[in-house]
């Protein structure tokens, strides 16, 4: 007899047909299972969608970026769209009218701070990308040039264009006086891409140092509304304020682009940055100096007989230039003060002489990207007075440059406290004034880069300077940068770490 509790059939018996389902039912109720989940899959895809669509800057980003190309891995513009509407991941919700109304403000701060002899044109372009039906906001702003410009840099003028629609024309009457905060339009909760076009004499990388520094210090309220902002180059030039991971700024410098592209590459692992100091004195030195196979910056007295024509050169050559600011030195040994020069800054002066000596002096250089010491070994002793100095620069984009004259200086420590990009010189190739002598201080330069992963070096423009520098060979593998590359670095570097997404880079000190 069988056992029927260890049968081990799994077959369902015939003699209950109730419980099977024919196979026509079975394909019935499939069907409609289908009908169902492609109906909730098209109002998913439509809901995204019509986000995609609410965000002012998918078709700004996919049609009107700074580039105008696609960003490596991201989809062609044609597809940008419906890719980020699939992917909601990449863009979030933000309080629009309190996030653009902030950056507005901090923008229309920094350029006449920053760039105070250069004219911008600002266009609000709308968000389908196209600038021929819609006029849009278009005005042209600019700094003094030609007028009298305040200690702080901060006066600008207004220029109606004869294009201007009634209603923009209204609101840019300039008015008698105010900020550049003041005399723009207003354009808070206004969806589209600023974009601003800057001409004249400018440090364009001033600019960017301003933005990450302005942003970095309002990055609690932004994040409060939702808004991540982020500041970087284009490969073309061009400066991006993106929210969210999407463009809702551009600034251009036309004329400036092949200064500007490399900002956009990451700095190498071992960097080695070369200034000449002394400049201005002649051109015949900053030609020479140009020609080199490799970049240097010319660090220029302001005053010099032939300081503007060096700027020019620099400009003509795309290479950086400093501020070579005098500074009050030591006695020397046998008690004599030497003379640091026209524009020097004393020990002695008042906060308000030092303020008036320092922006006239960079009036006359508008083009410099920070400044550095000539002599200043009693000044840069003496923390008080570099905070003073330093506390001015802020809102400029302006980096410092410690010459380290002595051997406990305070102006890097004093503006890395302000928060300013801060560096130190770490080799001065030309103590001694002999070719194979510079040829060991630069191969000692070069070293010190691979051990700290950057380095500035500090020369003169002698002749044994310049002809070690055309005979030099690294040795090292160190990659001679613009020094425009390592202050960008640092700067994000500055930004990282009040983020608190990484610690702080301190191999300047």
């Amino acid at each position: 007899m069988r056992d029927t509790k260890s049968s081990d059939s799994l077959s369902v018996s015939p003699s209950r047909p109730a419980e099977r389902l024919s196979a026509s039912t079975g394909l019935a109720v499939g069907g409609v299972l289908w009908l169902v989940l492609s109906l909730v899959f098209s109002c998913w895809v439509q809901w995204r969608m019509q986000d995609a669509s609410d965000a002012p800057s998918f078709l700004n980003s996919a049609s009107r970026s700074a580039t105008d190309i696609a960003a490596p891995g991201i989809a062609k513009p044609q597809s940008l769209p419906l890719a980020l509407a699939v992917s909601h991941t990449v863009w979030r919700a933000f309080d629009q009218t309190l996030v653009l109304d902030l950056i507005d403000t901090l923008v229309a701060q920094a350029l006449p701070q920053t760039l105070p002899l250069a004219q911008w044109q600002r266009v609000l372009l709308p968000q389908n990308g196209a600038t021929g039906d819609q006029p849009g906001d278009d005005a042209v702003f600019g700094g003094e040039a030609g007028a009298a410009v305040s200690p702080s840099l901060s006066g600008s003028s207004a220029i109606l264009p004869e294009h201007a629609s009634a209603a923009t024309s209204a609101a840019l009457t300039p008015p008698v006086a105010g900020s550049l905060a003041q005399q723009l339009p207003s354009l808070a909760g206004v969806g589209g891409v600023r974009q601003f076009t800057v001409s004249g004499p400018c440090a364009p990388l001033r600019l960017g140092l301003a933005l990450l520094e302005g942003l970095t210090a309002r990055a609690g309220t932004l994040k409060s509304a939702g808004a991540r902002a982020d500041v970087r180059w284009s490969p073309h030039g061009a400066l991006e304020i993106l929210l969210n991971h999407l463009v809702y700024y551009v600034v251009r410098f036309p004329g400036h682009v092949g200064q500007l592209a490399d900002l956009a590459q990451p700095l190498p692992e071992v960097a080695l940055a070369l200034v000449i100091d002394d400049m201005g004195q002649g051109a015949e030195a900053a030609d020479e100096a140009a020609a080199l196979p490799f970049a240097v910056t010319f660090s220029i007295w302001p005053r010099a007989p032939h300081a503007s024509k060096v700027a020019e050169i620099a400009a003509t050559r795309r290479l950086d230039c400093l501020l070579h600011q005098p500074m009050e030195p030591l006695p020397r040994a046998d008690h004599r003060r030497p003379d640091p020069g026209p524009g020097a800054l004393l020990t002695g002066m008042s906060a308000e002489e030092i303020r008036t000596v320092l922006f006239s002096n960079l009036r006359a250089l508008p083009t410099v990207i920070g400044l550095n010491n000539h002599m200043g070994s009693a000044f840069t002793g003496d923390v008080s007075l570099c905070r003073t100095l330093v506390g001015m620069l802020n809102g400029h984009g302006l980096a410092v440059l410690d010459s380290v004259t002595r051997s406990d200086p305070k102006l890097a420590l004093a503006a890395r406290e302000a928060g300013l990009v801060a560096l130190a010189r770490d080799v001065f190739l030309d103590t001694r004034r002999d070719t194979a002598a510079i040829l060991v201080a630069l191969d000692a330069a070069a070293a010190r880069a691979r051990a700290k992963g950057m380095a500035v070096a500090i020369g003169h423009p002698y002749p044994e300077t310049l002809s070690a520098l055309r005979q030099w060979e690294d040795r090292e593998g160190a990659a001679v940068v613009p020094l425009r590359r390592i202050i960008w670095k640092l700067a994000q570097d500055n930004a990282a770490a009040a983020a608190g997404t990484h610690s702080l880079n301190n191999n300047m000190e």
